[in-house]
């Protein structure tokens, strides 16, 4: 069974796929190969710690944990990698 984990990309922006390498790529062929440059500063996969203090804020205000948006997303079948959550949404 394959494991989807969550990433952190940058300052703003959260991915969802089965390794850091995929969301990277699966990022760089939408934006660009200017996207989501290399940084281990910055790119990391989410502690399970941090994917139940983070909280993901659906379009009509509700509100859930990381943990819980991704559980929903798994449970629903959708298709990985994926942008999972960004700031200025």
């Amino acid at each position: 069974m394959t494991t989807i984990r969550v990433y952190r990309m940058d300052d703003m922006e959260w991915w969802a796929g089965e390794s850091l390498a995929d969301c990277v790529a699966e990022g760089r062929r939408q934006c660009g190969d200017e996207c989501y440059p290399d940084d281990p500063d910055e790119q990391h996969e989410l502690s399970d710690e941090e994917m139940q203090l983070l909280t993901f804020m659906d379009e009509d205000g509700s509100k859930r944990t990381f943990a819980a948006e991704l559980a929903r997303r798994i449970e629903a079948g959708e298709t990985f990698p994926q942008q999972f959550a960004a700031e200025d949404w």
